[in-house]
């Protein structure tokens, strides 16, 4: 065509490629972010609480705990000493400040929202908060009245830094496993002292990242776990072993219509 240069005519053919000829690239790899991954809920275990979803979703979106973990312990026997069929969640917290404030906060709404009695050990409350830097304050002065130069700051001595604050939230409906039901279904006729109580056990472990990480509860329970579930294996091979012996003593099949070689009888 008239106007058009020769170059330019060369390079649209070199340019153009069918569809069929075109190769589409691979999409690109989404990187989740570190906060993203720090505030990922973890999976539920099976046979759940109801109130478990919501209060992960509260501890994490509300109160802004980070790396949250849930460790079942349901099956350990005997039972850890927290109580029986037990939950334990993890939590960190960002700063002292940040910690005592979010286990006021998750007391207060599991009592208003679920009619719950929840226990935090280690809160400190609004008030006593002030009262121990008061203190301590005070005596800082003295000390440095009298030319001392140790002025007292230490902050986990007077209690003031506890890095840990255990929120056992009680018992709560629900989350029973299928062989604890059919366990107090088997003990339903027994008469003894008290009633058998349901329902699981949830506690919320909040702790600064600096305390998480010299305690290790992970790594703990995990391993506690871990060697249950070993003895657990290793005392049903044993029952199967010794089943085995009792029906058959002697390696003869016992099966009905066996012959008993040592008793001489005909099944």
């Amino acid at each position: 065509m008239e106007g058009e240069h020769p170059d330019e005519s060369d390079a649209k053919e070199e340019t153009f490629v069918p569809w069929y000829l075109q190769v589409q690239q691979p999409p690109a790899e989404k990187h989740e972010s570190p906060m993203a991954a720090r505030q990922r809920l973890p999976d539920l275990p099976e046979h759940p609480p109801s109130i478990l979803q919501p209060l992960l979703e509260h501890v994490s979106v509300e109160l802004g705990m980070d790396d949250l973990t849930l460790l079942d312990l349901r099956s350990l026997d005997p039972p850890p000493a927290l109580g029986a069929n037990l939950l334990m969640a993890i939590g960190t917290a960002r700063s002292e400040k940040h910690l005592h404030v979010s286990a006021d906060k998750l007391c207060r709404w599991l009592r208003s929202e679920h009619k719950l009695s929840p226990f935090a050990d280690g809160l400190l409350g609004r008030n006593e908060l002030k009262i121990k830097m008061r203190r301590r304050a005070k005596r800082s002065r003295l000390l440095s009245a009298v030319g001392s130069k140790n002025t007292g700051n230490s902050e986990i001595d007077e209690g003031i830094r506890t890095g840990w604050v255990c929120v056992n939230v009680g018992r709560v409906e629900g989350g029973e496993l299928p062989e604890e039901v059919e366990k107090v279904q088997r003990q339903e006729g027994i008469i003894g002292f008290g009633a058998r109580s349901g329902g699981c056990r949830i506690v919320v472990q909040l702790m600064t990242e600096e305390k998480r990480g010299d305690m290790d509860l992970e790594k703990l329970w995990t391993g506690i776990l871990n060697r249950a579930q070993r003895e657990k294996e290793r005392d049903m091979e044993l029952d199967g072993d010794g089943v085995r012996q009792i029906l058959d003593p002697a390696g003869i099949e016992t099966a009905e219509g066996s012959v008993r070689r040592d008793s001489g009888m005909t099944a």
